[in-house]
């Protein structure tokens, strides 16, 4: 079925409120928190408090007879031997019939351990490339360095009308889900498996949970109607999830295992870490001649990436690059996807250098940025004229200019440390560019159903994460059929309606939205063959005007309701699908697509006394492809732009040397932003339907925190090389120059 976005739209790209508002307003929404079933049982796991310790020996046995206890069982096999790896790795879990006899019970389980070393902080490691304290095959803690060359640094930098070089960074972040991971699991007596789970993928948990347990897959079904953020760390059912479903088949009652507040930031996976030496050269007239970067980071005790090394520098293109980039293993809790893998800390080695090496040649660094955008690639443009490689470096310049005006740059930029004023309190303006992915991937399904009562219902088996996919789903539905949002019923995260993907990579609109399309459509077309004889008319006559289908020959039109009811019997049922294969076929060029730019300025004010940055005012300018729901979609950039302040400002990791702990697992000392540290926050979507639909939740957050640190820097005249940008790191900052600025 050849598919098309319809030329005129009514609803889509409008502002709906969302339907799930009121739902969640008043307490009506039940999060798998709230999942209460009769009889049920909580679980709790067993963690080690160690860093790095093995097992000598584990006894269960007086757990087991603790009151209230139902089930015990152990995890990852701990058998003597058995290498823990961070202080919160799993060693049992139980089940009772109250939290507190849980707790209880928990204390009870006899463990042994012997102590081993331990390292926490990426500089340890580095120190001691030849010790390791983190299972693996790896010979150390420092695992292989990935390098990369392309023509002659050394050449450029003694070209060059400046070199500067500057050591940057951004310690660990952790997943801070307001709802923690974790499931309700239930058993039934046919052997069937019910989950409710908090996920960004009820498909993957459920076929996870079937693989673990040797259970037919359509003997397990997950359930996930609200979620209380995910951000990229909630894929799969997990340890705890495979604990929870393993502890209710024990005990034969459901069992609610949800992780608690310290739980979730040790365990729950984080953002890796990136510390970096850049050395970047370039002219006068803005021109980049060399980027060389050796990085390095941590992601726990697992190797994997911890920049977009493919994509050093970020975005801007330069002729001669050097790079290396040293993933650290550590004994903490492993990474996890969140929010833009890898982009935030690119961007922030990249942008950081280029405003250090503007300020050196005494320029403005919106010249630097104008002059190294990529060219606009003549192959892509051959194949797809509208796509964003094709017309990328006109995209970037139009989102400038917009920026630079929105944000009063040519007013209100100064050299750095050269504001206006003789007080403490500094002004500074920074500015970055960024960029994301957000195309369809594998196969989404949405059926829609029209019944004879003229009602509707749009069901996919996909997870509204709270960025909108209830509504979004009715709105397409709603404009194809001419009816109102609330007209159309949506039943959306239950596995077993239909094929879906995680919600993640920005992958959800770009998936779900031609899916509820092509369903609408399917069913419209549907409706009118079946219906159309009944009435006289010739289906391909029919069409639909708000609140009515209308027969374009003769001019004869049906309420929906009344034209709906000689459906009679019958049922209308259509299933639309959406997969990147599908995406790429001719014939539907342009529903969905990939790849979007986007750029960003902030204004700060620094106190120089006290350390204290605020930051007034941020302009994000967002290429959006085509815009679904602009309420919702704004909704998504001011939200990817709140998790950039509080990168900047306020999260870290803290771990102690001594202990292998970490000091901070809480919602007290991790530090969060309330709502007197936001800034005023400017958004301009840059709609173009003509792209199609492009996922739009991550890539507003990538450049924030490397925007805050440049207007930092533009107010007070230093860098300030690592976040998060708290008064100590400013005030160290700011020592060197005597205090001041």
């Amino acid at each position: 079925m050849p598919t098309k976005w319809p030329e005129k739209r009514r609803l889509i790209g409008t502002k709906i409120q969302r339907l799930d508002g009121p739902a969640k307003a008043t307490g009506k929404a039940k999060y798998s928190f709230d999942i209460n079933r009769p009889g049920m049982l909580h679980g709790k796991i067993l963690r080690c408090p160690h860093a790095h310790a093995k097992i000598k020996s584990v006894d269960i046995t007086t757990a087991e007879k603790m009151p209230g206890v139902r089930a015990v069982i152990l995890l990852n096999n701990p058998q003597p031997g058995k290498e823990l790896n961070y202080a919160g790795d799993e060693v049992a879990a139980l089940a009772a019939d109250t939290e507190e006899h849980a707790l209880d019970a928990l204390q009870a389980i006899k463990v042994e351990y012997e102590v081993l070393d331990h390292l926490v902080r990426e500089e340890d490691a580095l120190k001691n490339p030849d010790k390791k304290t983190v299972a693996g095959n790896q010979p150390s803690n420092v695992n292989p360095a990935q390098t990369f060359n392309q023509g002659d640094v050394a050449a450029a930098y003694a070209k060059s009308d400046a070199v500067v070089e500057g050591t940057y960074g951004a310690p660990v972040i952790t997943h801070q889900c307001l709802e923690s991971h974790g499931l309700v699991a239930e058993w039934d007596a046919d052997g069937g498996l019910t989950v409710w789970a908090s996920t960004q993928a009820t498909t993957t948990v459920a076929r996870d949970l079937a693989t673990r347990f040797r259970v037919a897959a359509n003997k397990v079904k997950c359930i996930t109607h609200y979620m209380g953020g995910g951000f990229g760390s909630k894929f799969n059912a997990y340890i705890e999830g495979f604990a929870a479903a393993e502890l209710a088949q024990k005990a034969k009652a459901p069992v609610k295992l949800m992780l608690d507040r310290a739980e979730e930031v040790t365990t729950a996976g984080n953002r890796p870490s990136v510390y970096g030496t850049v050395k970047i050269a370039g002219n006068k007239d803005g021109s980049l001649t060399a980027f060389e970067v050796d990085c390095n980071g941590s992601t726990g005790t697992a190797g994997g990436a911890t920049v977009n090394f493919n994509g050093l520098p970020y975005v801007y293109v330069v002729p001669n690059v050097k790079r290396k980039n040293t993933p650290v293993r550590l004994n903490t809790g492993g990474a996890r996807a969140m929010r833009a893998p890898g982009h935030p800390q690119s961007c922030i080695l990249t942008e950081f250098a280029v405003d250090d090496l503007a300020a050196k040649l005494g320029i403005d660094p919106l010249i630097i940025r104008r002059k190294n955008l990529p060219a606009n690639d003549p192959a892509a443009k051959a194949r797809d004229p509208i796509a964003f490689a094709s017309r990328r470096n006109d995209i970037y310049n139009e989102q400038l200019d917009i920026a630079v005006k929105l944000s009063g740059w040519k007013e209100n930029w100064h050299a750095p440390g050269r504001g206006p004023g003789a007080g403490p309190v500094k002004h500074g303006l920074g500015m970055g560019i960024h960029t994301w992915g957000g195309a369809a991937s594998q196969l989404n399904q949405c059926t829609v159903i029209i019944n004879r009562d003229g009602s509707v219902t749009a069901e996919t088996s996909s997870q509204d994460l709270g960025t909108g996919l209830r509504t979004l789903a009715a709105l397409i539905v709603a404009d194809i059929l001419g009816l109102e949002t609330g007209d159309i019923v949506t039943k959306v995260g239950e596995s077993n309606l239909g094929a879906s993907t995680g919600s993640g990579g920005s992958t959800t609109t770009p998936n779900q939205a031609p899916a509820a399309l092509r369903g609408a459509l399917g069913a419209r077309e549907d409706l009118f063959k079946k219906v159309g004889p009944r009435v006289g008319a010739d289906p391909e006559n029919l069409t639909i005007e708000p609140g009515k289908v209308v027969d374009k020959k003769s001019g004869q039109s049906w309420a929906w309701k009344e034209f709906c009811a000689r459906l009679g019997m019958d049922e209308v049922r259509f299933r639309g699908d959406w997969s990147a294969q599908l995406a790429s076929q001719a014939e539907n060029a342009n529903v969905s697509s990939a790849q979007v730019g986007g750029v960003q300025t902030a204004e700060v004010l620094v106190d120089t006394e006290t350390g204290v940055v605020l930051v007034k005012h941020v302009v994000a300018v967002q290429d959006c492809g085509l815009v679904v729901n602009r309420l919702t979609c704004e909704s998504q950039l001011a939200g990817g732009v709140i998790g950039g302040v509080n990168y900047a400002l306020f999260e870290e990791r803290i771990m102690d040397r001594a202990t292998g702990r970490q000091v901070n697992p809480d919602m007290e000392f991790y530090k969060l932003g309330g709502l007197r540290d936001m800034p005023k926050i400017t958004l301009h979507l840059m709609d173009m339907p003509e792209r199609g639909v492009i996922g739009i939740g991550e890539p507003a957050t990538v450049s924030t925190a490397a925007v805050i640190g440049n207007a930092v820097f533009n107010a007070i005249g230093v860098r300030v090389p690592v976040l998060p940008l708290t008064p100590k790191h400013v005030l160290d900052a700011l020592e060197p120059k005597g205090g001041k600025a």
